[in-house]
């Protein structure tokens, strides 16, 4: 028989680049010829972006984890500390959010928490204050009602929350001045957070205003934009290492279709061409250079 609680983890997120962002990286190579005997530009793209959400899944399982922002369910036993306070630790970081949280003695009978936001969160490990939620106070002291609040009690838990960083694009057009921008996906973003729209000389960075509703596709900026933004444009909370991470896999990835690049050689050999597919190691070696501080320890 079947549990009847099952995690769900994604396995992706939003590309980490657009097509538009590695065409204009300067680590990144010609792109003209992925798809064999097509001279449509369309085709071409098409090709690209199939490659860079290859390389953004290389990035996330050398990770071992998902960078771009996720909402994930899962499950795990924990025990009630002597502070009155559950801990654990979700397997994806940063934590954004706690959005749901369901506890008890015993996995099919859980007890849903009323307000999910009283709990403290840090970068992988969230403190949910129990005691104070679930007793009734007395002058001789507190009354738990249900469900057992001894220290060292086991406790089965499932909870949902928002992980990683915000990395979506624009939904339509956006014009210099204005003061809010719509947005594919809201997953990530919060008040006071800065994200970077990646448009190329347009490129600037806008922060998210204190009315900005968490989850809404709708973002208010602090300040009006300074620069018109096509629909499909990236804007990203990724750090920039992130980026150039998969920039460069990218790059590997097309150099192992057989790309041709002229290498100069070292000392007095002259220069010669030689398959781009034996120069992806540096590409690679560097990119886990880079992605080396977001590795998820297992």
């Amino acid at each position: 028989m079947a549990s009847a609680i099952n995690p769900t983890t994604q396995q992706f997120s939003t590309p980490y680049l657009t097509a538009n962002e590695y065409r204009n990286a300067p680590t990144a190579i010609d792109i003209d010829n992925l798809v064999f005997n097509s001279t449509d530009p369309d085709v071409q793209d098409s090709e690209l972006v199939n490659v860079i959400a290859r390389a953004s899944s290389w990035v996330d399982t050398y990770c071992n984890q998902v960078l771009g922002a996720t909402e994930e369910t899962e499950t795990q036993r924990s025990r009630i500390r002597g502070d009155g306070t559950i801990r654990f630790h979700p397997r994806y970081s940063p934590i954004i959010a706690l959005t749901n949280i369901e506890y008890g003695n015993y996995p099919n009978s859980l007890i849903t928490a009323s307000d999910p936001s009283v709990c403290w969160l840090e970068n992988s490990e969230v403190i949910f204050p129990y005691a104070s939620l679930n007793n009734v106070w007395t002058s001789q002291g507190p009354i738990a009602f249900g469900f057992p609040s001894g220290q060292g009690t086991e406790v089965f838990l499932k909870y949902t929350y928002i992980n990683g960083y915000a990395n979506t694009v624009t939904a339509t057009t956006e014009t210099a001045g204005d003061t809010s921008i719509l947005v594919a996906s809201g997953k990530g973003i919060t008040v006071g957070q800065e994200l970077k729209i990646y448009d190329g000389m347009y490129s600037e960075t806008v922060r998210v205003a204190s009315t900005y509703t968490f989850g809404s596709t709708t973002v208010p900026l602090t300040y009006a934009l300074a620069y018109n933004h096509a629909a499909g444009v990236s804007i990203s909370a990724l750090p920039p290492s992130v980026k150039e991470a998969t920039i460069l896999a990218t790059t590997a990835m097309l150099k192992v279709r057989g790309d041709n690049s002229l290498v100069m050689g070292v000392g007095t050999l002259p220069s010669q061409g030689i398959a781009g597919n034996q120069n992806i190691g540096d590409d690679m070696a560097m990119a886990m250079d880079l992605l080396k501080p977001f590795r998820r320890i297992r």
